[in-house]
């Protein structure tokens, strides 16, 4: 029989919508687990800080970049797998390698997608992750210093230092609305401060509360004066906190990696951490690749049968664990031995090189249990 370009692009297009449409299914469900992870990890910085819950899901989601390149590689293996699995016990693979079509035609679009999916997970380690990361740690560092947050509590009493009492009734970016001051820290003088709105800043490296419109009450040495003002400075008698941070690692892009000594990010202690850090910001992208040519593997060099294909899956997941557990050995290995990162490049290489030359192959994969592909 025999088959026709156009043919062989219809099926392409079918194999293509599925993996699509498992892998969008799959990576949601690892990326909304990962994400809830870090929702409660981060529970307790919610209400030490006191954000507001948008605000503190504005903060978890810049950690999506990261947790997209880690899930990536596992939801695009487990899709792969079960796809083709999947048209395997249906019979559609069957009829299709019988229509004349190969392993190396079936297997191109799970390649051509992991190719993307690669380029993509490249795209984000190198330029997207960077700015993500310091997006992230920028609105952590600012929500820490956010003056009114840390100091101040909406509807409470808040005791500043011993002698001082603030309550605002409501506070939003910085803008402090219907405060009341109670300030006793000197005993033979003592204030009462309304007024209607407030900022908090720094003056000097100390917190001062700028006023407006309002009324001021003091009583000194049991004589009472009362007055308005329209414009008021309060000083809270607090230190502000360092107002300046400096990058961490994940916040550099690459050439900033490679640079980092000069700009005084790194040191001669730490700077082999700073070069492994851009090694597996190459390198991790490419196990998009090498999961899905394991899990080819797996289902095209083994024999067609519903009998083996549990054993097939469960083969290919136990090869992509030791490709995992590789990938991190070697770069727990690099953070000691730097200077051996061309081993990690050569191991991904080869390990590719390898597994495509053997998909294209006529030779079948054989273990435990298995029967040679054209033995009955």
């Amino acid at each position: 029989m025999s088959l026709k370009i156009k043919d062989i692009k219809i099926i392409d297009k079918y194999i293509i919508k599925q993996i699509l449409f498992g892998l969008l299914m799959v990576s949601s469900i690892l990326l909304g687990i990962a994400w809830f992870s870090q929702v409660i990890r981060l529970l307790s910085y919610l209400v030490n800080n006191n954000l507001s819950f948008f605000s503190f899901l504005k903060m978890t989601s810049l950690l999506l970049p990261d947790l997209m390149v880690i899930v990536f590689p596992i939801a695009l293996f487990a899709v792969v797998l079960f796809i083709y699995n999947k048209l395997t016990s249906d019979k559609e693979l069957i009829i299709m390698e019988a229509i004349g079509m190969s392993a190396r035609d079936l297997s191109k679009p799970a390649l051509f997608l992991s190719t993307i999916i690669t380029l993509l997970c490249l795209f984000i380690t190198i330029y997207i992750s960077p700015i993500y990361a310091t997006k992230y740690r920028t609105f952590i560092f600012d929500s820490q210093n956010d003056i009114s947050a840390l100091l101040i509590q909406e509807g409470e009493f808040n005791q500043i230092t011993e002698g001082l009492t603030i309550y605002v009734r409501s506070s939003k970016d910085n803008i402090l609305s219907d405060i009341f001051i109670n300030d006793q820290r000197q005993k033979k003088r003592i204030r009462t401060i309304l007024a209607e709105q407030g900022i908090v800043s720094t003056t000097n490296n100390n917190i001062t509360l700028a006023l407006v419109n309002g009324s001021v009450q003091e009583k000194v040495k049991e004589k009472y004066t009362f007055g308005t003002f329209e414009k008021y400075s309060a000083d809270l008698g607090v230190i502000a906190k360092n107002s300046v941070r400096s990058k961490r690692m994940g916040e550099l892009g690459i050439i900033e990696l490679i640079n980092s000594k000069e700009l005084g990010y790194a040191n001669d202690s730490n700077y082999s951490k700073y070069l492994v850090e851009i090694h597996k910001r190459l390198i991790q992208p490419f196990y998009n690749l090498l999961f899905v040519l394991i899990a080819l593997i797996a289902i095209f060099k083994s024999p067609l049968n519903k009998r083996s294909n549990s054993k097939n899956m469960f083969f290919a997941v136990f090869v992509m664990i030791v490709f995992q557990f590789l990938y991190i050995s070697f770069f727990n290995f690099l953070r000691i031995h730097p200077n051996w990162y061309p081993l990690v490049y050569l191991f991904t290489i080869t390990a590719l090189i390898v597994m495509l030359r053997f998909l294209y192959s006529d030779k079948v994969l054989i273990t435990k249990g298995f029967k040679r592909k054209n033995e009955k």
